[in-house]
């Protein structure tokens, strides 16, 4: 069993969890050596676990993905290859596939699972190291579509997102604008729920840039480099902004 590479399953959904464990199982290269479905469990499993492979769900409740490996990368002394399991839309798994780690679309399809296993085994074997510390690096660019192709976007640039139909517009600084095909409300699940918060049904906020909450006009004031942005705000969400900003 030594040869066998290590696995850890972070899964939220029971049967989801249970489902993957069984391929695993059945693929015959790697063993799984902990899982949870509490993504709050699972950093303790993962350093307890060392595992070569993690199995990593993006949204969960209480905890995403991304923010488990947020706290991953303040441990040095784990640094397992990242799989996500998704259930994501084309554009996002495109957006991975450029960041250059490795996805499974749920439901898991046996032979990619295998084909995933391998590529690890490969790069272990000839020190090409895909590790967390990488793409967290890599998760700081998404892709996006737009009119005349892709563009790829830093989170920590956006200033706000604003619907506009079909579209949405990425608002990056006082002169740079960028506008996606793809509506607002994905474009939300895709961002660290952490930094980002959705105002009303038109805009999407960087609370990095939040710096006044105007009550009586119902507007959020953001600055970047001394330039001043305002976003309406929904009356009945401003508690929630402010309570979110607390914690």
């Amino acid at each position: 069993m030594n040869h066998l590479l290590k696995a850890v399953i972070i899964e939220d959904e029971a049967e989801s969890l249970q489902l993957l464990h069984n391929l695993i199982f059945e693929n015959g290269h790697a063993e799984v050596v902990g899982s949870t479905s509490d993504p709050c469990e699972a950093i303790e499993i993962i350093v307890s676990s060392a595992p070569d492979i993690l199995f990593l769900d993006i949204k969960m409740p209480g905890k995403s993905g991304f923010e488990i490996l947020d706290d991953l990368r303040k441990i040095k002394s784990v640094n397992p290859y990242i799989i996500f399991t998704t259930a994501y839309d084309e554009f996002a798994v495109k957006a991975f596939q450029y960041a250059a780690f490795d996805y499974l679309l749920k439901p898991v399809d046996p032979l990619r699972l295998n084909d995933s296993i391998l590529r690890c085994i490969d790069s272990k074997s000839s020190s090409q190291l895909q590790k967390a510390d990488l793409l967290i690096e890599s998760y700081k660019k998404l892709m996006f579509r737009n009119i005349s192709g892709v563009v790829f976007i830093d989170p920590l640039e956006i200033i706000y997102v604003e619907a506009a139909g079909n579209y949405s517009i990425f608002h990056l600084n006082v002169n740079r604008t960028e506008t996606v095909t793809m509506l607002i409300g994905k474009i939300k699940d895709m961002l660290p729920n952490e930094k980002f918060f959705r105002i009303n049904r038109s805009f999407i906020i960087n609370m990095d840039y939040l710096k006044k909450i105007n009550s009586k006009q119902l507007q959020c004031i953001m600055v970047k480099d001394g330039v001043e942005f305002k976003c309406d705000i929904s009356h009945d969400l401003i508690a929630e902004l402010i309570e979110k900003i607390k914690r």
